[in-house]
């Protein structure tokens, strides 16, 4: 294949006088890792060309260079030219893209290329890779090289960024422990200045930001065993110059597939003295039958217990007045979804009031709310924390009004009803005076009831609570609200993994679970004919599986005959909404969760309301107060 072929037009074109920081802004707003200088865009005679490596070399928001102060003159490609050769000369040079020009004798610019465009390229024409796994051709020397953590300076990374050559660092957990959180590349320091550690002004130096400021969230990761066209397919969509590869068992990163290895992949074949490991793909099992989810009325939802108990309880004696909470954070309307987000991380919440311009409250979101604004709407490298949607996408707007005198057990049976998470307290005029969350009902009945029910007469029947890791996540998103469960026991049929938690899944990157939408592509060999070598191939598109979104819990569960606030304990301790039940012979019988503990609360008022008795709290009178003596 000829460079002419990979080529394309250049997005950037302008003047070598053009101030660098002009330069940067519209690398930004086009998506374009290369500007090309020219004389004039009639005679597009090259004067250099700027990458994002050389823009981040600005490390302020104010700069009196110019494109020309910072530009490259070499290497470029030719029209011409077999595309190895640029790629072993953009290797050789360490950069990412070139422009290509028409000859040596006559350098006028015909495009630009990268080394993502000559792979998607290659993919295009039907070129089949050399070599097939990931394993063949990943870069394992020198590893610690490409890794970084949350906390580290992003000064360190710049520097190895810019003067070492780098296209990008994985981001992981610790050094200790290296399993990837994310990727860090040219790409996201070109696209923020929240990394600015100099300013050239009197300001001076300022204090240097972190790496998980800029970092991208939730990047995908290869195993060995990944075919090289799927780690291919997602590197040159999104632009990533490097993609993290970790054992399949542990997660812990084992290698880094860099684009150059990729191209390397279609073009050379596996580095020598790699062995094509053993492919092996993990698909989501069929639901069986009893497992398929259908749909449960609210009554239906509010019955299912695993275990009845002999009689009804008495009320637990708080009324919404002892237990709600005076305030809770808000957004507007008009603010987007990352704004609330990061709100709830400020304020660690998981419950925000939305208000219209008056002041009105008009909605709540949650961050089970904030399911449906995870997608694969934009391509992967804009999805941080970052989300375009405003609050209006995703708020709930039908919220339950209380009066203070009601029971907490009303006030569940109304949360139940309206499936909400959030309950607001009206004084006599209809305005609010406090607030009610689930989190407030489960920690009273956490105070007040223990000894009173076991977790088997309060948690969902097992059948529903629990899910195998290889089901489709959104088969199990599904599960969760249909039956008005914000936690899923994740059980493989002999052991117990974690649980899929309703308020970790918001922080699920890159899964759209509300939808369903496909997102890991796997690839077999077949033959074509009996007795032929397998040449055939066909690409099978699957939903991620519950197992990437599971919150691990080893040794973590309690028994059915447990007090339930034992479970209560152990949801805050490891901040999740439920936890695994077994039996007393230890079998996996559930979950159960804090909506559990409101539809116990709820039970209480639906069935004193059905025997005609009152549900309310009666006012307490204050004593009539005594004269003072003398």
């Amino acid at each position: 294949m000829k460079v002419w072929e990979a080529a394309r037009k250049p997005r950037v074109v302008v003047p070598p006088d053009t101030p660098a920081t002009v330069v940067r802004a519209l690398l930004r707003e086009n998506e374009e890792p290369i500007a090309v200088l020219v004389d004039s865009e009639k005679t597009m005679k090259l004067q250099g060309y700027v990458t994002w490596r050389e823009v981040i070399q600005i490390t302020s928001h104010y700069s009196s260079l110019r494109a020309k102060d910072i530009a490259l003159d070499w290497p470029v490609a030719y029209r011409d030219e077999d595309v190895r050769d640029a790629v072993k000369r953009m290797e050789e040079e360490r950069v990412y893209a070139v422009p290509v020009v028409e000859s040596r004798d006559n350098p006028v610019v015909v495009g630009v290329v990268s080394v993502a465009d000559i792979v998607k390229a290659l993919m295009a024409a039907g070129f089949e890779p050399a070599a097939e796994t990931v394993a063949e051709v990943m870069t394992t020397e020198g590893l610690e090289e490409y890794i970084t953590t949350q906390h580290e300076g992003v000064n360190k990374v710049w520097s190895d960024l810019v003067y070492h050559g780098k296209l990008g660092k994985i981001v992981v957990r610790s050094r200790e422990e290296p399993i990837p959180v994310g990727i860090v590349s040219l790409r996201e320091f070109a696209e923020t200045g929240r990394w600015f550690f100099h300013r050239e002004s009197e300001r001076g130096l300022k204090s240097i930001a972190k790496v998980r400021s800029i970092m991208l969230r939730g990047a995908p990761a290869a195993t060995p065993e990944t075919p090289v066209q799927y780690a291919a397919k997602i590197m040159v969509e999104n632009d990533f110059p490097v993609l993290p590869v970790v054992d399949e068992e542990t997660g812990r990163l084992v290698g880094v597939l860099t684009i150059f290895d990729v191209a390397r992949a279609y073009l050379e074949g596996a580095k020598p003295g790699r062995v094509k490991p053993a492919r092996r793909a993990a698909l989501p099992i069929e639901v069986r039958p009893e497992e398929r989810v259908t749909y449960a009325s609210t009554e239906t939802v509010l019955q299912q217990v695993l275990v009845a108990k002999p009689q009804a309880e008495a009320l637990v004696g708080l009324s919404a007045a002892d237990v709600a909470r005076p305030e809770l954070p808000a957004v507007t309307v008009n603010d987007t979804v990352e704004h609330a987000r990061r709100m709830m991380l400020r304020y660690r919440t998981n419950y925000l009031l939305v208000v219209d311009e008056k002041g009105e409250i008009v909605g709540v979101v949650s961050k089970w709310s904030m399911l449906r604004a995870i997608g694969l709407k934009d391509p992967i490298w804009k999805r941080r924390v970052h989300d375009r949607y405003f609050i209006d996408y995703v708020m709930d707007t039908d919220i339950p009004r209380v009066r203070p005198d009601d029971s907490i057990e009303q006030v569940a049976l109304r949360m139940v009803e309206s499936k909400a998470e959030v309950a607001i307290v009206v004084g006599d005029d209809g305005r609010p005076v406090g607030f009610i969350t689930k989190d407030d009902l489960v920690d009273a009945y956490a105070r007040l009831q223990a000894g009173r029910a076991r977790v088997e007469n309060v948690m969902t029947p097992g059948r529903i609570g629990i899910v195998h890791p290889h089901h489709s996540l959104h088969h199990a998103v599904k599960k969760m609200q249909t039956f008005y469960l914000d936690a899923l026991t994740v059980y493989d049929g002999s052991r117990i993994i974690g649980v899929v938690s309703a308020n970790r899944l918001p922080f699920v990157a890159y899964e759209d679970a509300v939808t369903g939408i496909r997102s890991r592509r796997l690839v077999w060999v077949r033959k074509l004919v009996r007795g032929a070598a397998k040449k055939g191939r066909y690409v099978k598109v699957t939903p991620l599986l519950v197992i990437d979104a599971t919150v691990p819990l080893r040794d973590v569960y309690v028994r059915t005959s447990d007090d339930t606030v034992k479970s209560i304990e152990l949801m805050r301790e490891h901040n999740v909404d439920g936890v695994p039940v077994v039996d007393e012979e230890g079998r996996v019988v559930g979950v159960v969760t804090k909506t559990d503990i409101v539809r116990e609360l709820a039970r209480t008022a639906r069935l004193r309301i059905e025997r005609g008795e009152t549900v309310k709290i009666e006012k307490k009178e204050k004593p009539e107060a005594k004269p003072k003596a003398g």
